[in-house]
């Protein structure tokens, strides 16, 4: 499978999609002292380091993004090309999200697994 356009490239971060962002925040930054990898200009999504681990712990704002709310944390797949990904899920019979998610910087879709689990995969927006 090494290679592939459905393929993983690597594990990029956990997310957890709350509506309470701004307290949720304020907890990983300020009560477990966490590090600022990333914040999106508008204010609905920023990722954190963890110590030297390369995969960041991320929160999204499910209020403002109208992304699909989920308990727990959501495991987020890096992929070449997504738009290959989804198809390539649905040819599988692997229930994909109906939405891509275009952010300012990636293009994500969720996808579940057999047990209902939610998924994202996300590729990088080319810099023009």
């Amino acid at each position: 499978m090494a290679g592939r356009a459905s393929s993983a490239k690597g594990l990029e971060w956990v997310e957890a999609r709350v509506s309470n962002y701004e307290e949720m925040k304020k907890f990983y930054r300020g009560i477990l002292d966490l590090s600022l990898n990333f914040e999106e200009e508008r204010k609905d999504f920023i990722q954190f380091k963890v110590g030297p681990s390369k995969t960041y712990l991320a929160l999204l704002d499910t209020k403002k993004t109208g992304m699909t709310r989920s308990k727990g944390f959501v495991p987020t797949f890096e992929v070449p090309d997504l738009d290959k990904f989804i198809r390539s899920m649905k040819e599988k019979r692997v229930r994909v999200g109906r939405r891509v998610a275009e952010g300012d910087h990636v293009r994500l879709v969720d996808f579940y697994d057999p047990n209902g689990n939610l998924l994202q995969a996300f590729e990088w927006k080319q810099k023009k």
